[in-house]
């Protein structure tokens, strides 16, 4: 049911976004405005005005003619909010002058709550649709160190392709989001001991090593990627 706090279009954007973001809707997927309507019990306007604006954020490729579709995931945008993210990223930490012991603390809290989803009992792909949000929890606190936690909202919201991407790494690998656990402590440590040589070298390996097996995702999922 729509909320009155909110306008029907924006329910509908809401959910299909979600849905979207973490593949309930998949890549490539025929989204059409008549089911929509029913499934949310809303007219079509406003599901036609929520699919023009994820088609303008990149989500549904809208065909006149032929359909509504997800967008499928590109690996060419993903290479480049890799190198933005690690560029900026870095340089953001390296701003970093102190760290409070609140802070300090808010981060092994973070650190923990990973470790539990990791060895929680719950299905799998929840298991890595959660981690998903506790890493970019995570992050967001990296950014909010200097303030500049809005800089982490517009690079984690502002590729599809990239965020989805990570989800289907994090499906693909359980190993996987064990070693970015342990590359967040280590991230934190080198942060709390001004060490930021070592920061750096963490931080490249994090970036991109964690994308080791796009081959085979890649491969995996053929059908997802453009």
């Amino acid at each position: 049911m729509v909320s009155a706090k909110i306008s029907a279009s924006e329910y509908v954007y809401n959910q299909l976004k979600e849905e979207i973001m973490f593949l309930e809707l998949l890549p490539g997927q025929s989204i059409i405005e008549v089911d929509t309507s029913k499934r949310f019990n809303v007219s079509r306007t406003p599901v036609r005005a929520a699919f023009h604006r994820l088609e303008s954020e990149g989500l549904v490729l809208i065909k006149p003619k032929y359909g509504s579709f997800v967008t499928l995931i590109d690996i060419d945008e993903i290479s480049d909010l890799m190198y933005m993210r690690e560029k900026l990223e870095l340089a953001v930490l390296m701003d970093v002058e102190h760290i409070t012991k609140s802070q300090e603390v808010k981060l092994n809290v973070l650190l923990l709550q990973q470790l539990q989803i990791l060895n929680s009992d719950i299905d799998e792909n929840d298991k890595a649709k959660k981690f998903l949000e506790a890493d970019n929890e995570f992050h967001s606190m990296l950014f909010s160190l200097t303030n500049k936690e809005n800089i982490w909202k517009k690079l984690s919201e502002g590729n599809p392709h990239y965020n989805r991407l990570r989800l289907l790494s994090n499906i693909e690998s359980r190993e996987g989001l064990f070693k970015i656990q342990e590359e967040h402590v280590k991230i934190k440590d080198a942060l709390l001991n001004k060490d930021f040589d070592l920061l750096k070298e963490y931080y490249n390996v994090h970036i991109y090593e964690g994308m080791d097996n796009l081959a085979n995702i890649v491969n995996n999922y053929s059908k997802f990627f453009k």
